[in-house]
Order: C-alpha cells, then structure tokens, then sequence
C-alpha cells in the first residue's frame, strides 16, 4: 500500500517539478527564451509581470499590481498584449462580497518556443534584406559628419548632399564592415537552432 509521501512524489514527477523544487521553479530560472520573447511582444515592464505569474496558476490582476508596484491601468495594458499573443489566459470571477469582476493570469508556457522560433525567422529575415540592400550599394551611402543621417545616393542627391538635420556636407560612407557585419551576424543566427 503506498502512502500518501509516495503518491506526492509521483505527482510532482509527473508534473514536471522533481521531489523538494520550489513553486517558484520558473521564476528563478527565468530562461533569456522567456525573456526575449515577452519583451519583443510587450516590452520590458511586461518581463516583471510574467516573472510573477510564473510563480503560480490564476494570479489575481491585484496582486500583480502590487507585486510589480505599477499602475493598474499599465499592468492591465501589458496583460491584454501579452494575451493577444497567447502568452497569458485569464479568467474573470465576480466577487460578489465587492461587486466586481477580478481577473486571474496564467502564463503560458507552451508557445514560448513557437514565438522565439517565429521571432528569430523575422529577425533572420531583416537581416538578410538589410544585407541584400547594404550589398546592392556598395560605396553608394552618404553619411553626416555627424551621424545625425545616413542616405542613399538617390537621396542624397535629391538633399543636395548636404544633412537634412544638420545642414553639413555629407561624405561617401564605406558599407564593407557593415556588409561584413550582417554577414557574421546572420551566420551565427543560422547556427543557433530556432
């Protein structure tokens, strides 16, 4: 007959956290995975907001607000962009102690690998684009001397080759380590499994 330390150990294996791991398991180990996928969704406050949803299943909107120390109108901006991405499911619930609806956040886990592997292919992509026209033009930029503006020759020409900022001349603009530049950049981006 198995008691019941038995029957615990078998579900916490069976859900995925070993025998002694903390509920806060996630939030601890909050991978760069995680991170890059919600700040490219719903920026930077919204990292703060996941890592507290991660800490459990159906966290109250009013917790998050307290825990993440913003205002509630914010948290609830990033909460409706983090769902219209799939990475958050709520619920509402009436208190009918207070006559309100309360909100309850769960984060989802499951699409974060989809969402970093589409994230890398658009990011791939853009970067290859960039090179196809950074290649396409070599020598043909023009730079402020200031760096307040960088333009193609067509455009360039169409200023009088002069900064559309600044007012100064500009001046040829050497691409071959921007060229070089993307080139490295998408090499190690295929090599990274997405």
């Amino acid at each position: 007959m198995k008691t019941k330390a038995v029957y615990r150990k078998q579900y916490k294996q069976a859900s995925g956290r070993a025998a002694g791991s903390s509920k806060a398991g996630l939030a601890k180990s909050f991978s760069n995975k995680i991170t890059e996928v919600v700040k490219a969704t719903a920026g930077e406050d919204a990292i703060k907001l996941v890592k507290i949803m991660a800490s459990g299943r159906n966290v109250s909107e009013f917790r998050i607000v307290k825990s993440a120390k913003l205002d509630i109108q914010k948290v609830r901006n990033l909460l409706y962009k983090l769902h219209s991405s799939n990475l958050a499911d709520y619920k509402r619930v009436k208190d009918n102690s207070k006559g309100i609806y309360v909100s309850y956040w769960t984060f989802n886990k499951a699409i974060v690998n989809e969402l970093f592997s589409r994230l890398h292919q658009e990011k791939l992509q853009r970067f290859r684009e960039r090179l196809e026209v950074e290649a396409g033009n070599v020598n043909g930029f023009f730079i402020c001397p200031a760096a307040c503006s960088r333009a193609d020759f067509i455009k360039a020409e169409q200023q009088n080759f002069r900064c559309a900022e600044c007012g100064q001349l500009l001046a040829q603009d050497d691409n071959t380590r921007t060229i070089d530049v993307l080139r490295e950049k998408i090499r190690e981006m295929e090599a990274v499994p997405a």
